[in-house]
């Protein structure tokens, strides 16, 4: 069964999974951060000060759009294309989970 499948679907597939968890990560530490901030109208944002709606939501919502981006590019590909494709996708998605969890680490910094 395994064997009927391409490359290209399984690579997709793959991709998917990556996001789906990379992206539950984010909005959950964003949640999270936002119900801790309630009385803070603003956070602790790139070496200044900013609204919490930036601060926790801003790289959630961009990387949401960018995974959706990604899940249509690797439709249209053919083998060899959609396994860069998805070492793009391998490799973008903990990155940016790593950068949003570190911007969220400091916005909660008193």
């Amino acid at each position: 069964m395994l064997g009927s499948v391409s490359w290209t679907a399984l690579c997709g597939y793959a991709g998917d999974a990556l996001w789906v968890l990379t992206l539950a990560l984010m909005f959950s530490a964003s949640r999270r951060a936002w119900q801790q901030t309630r009385n803070r109208p603003s956070v602790r944002f790139l070496g200044g000060l900013a609204r919490r709606e930036l601060a926790f939501w801003l790289l959630p919502m961009a990387s949401f759009a960018l995974s959706i981006w990604l899940a249509l590019q690797a439709r249209g590909v053919d083998n060899e294309a959609a396994i860069l494709l998805f070492g793009v996708r391998a490799v973008s998605a903990p990155l940016l989970a790593l950068v949003h969890l570190r911007w969220v680490a400091d916005a909660l910094r008193p």
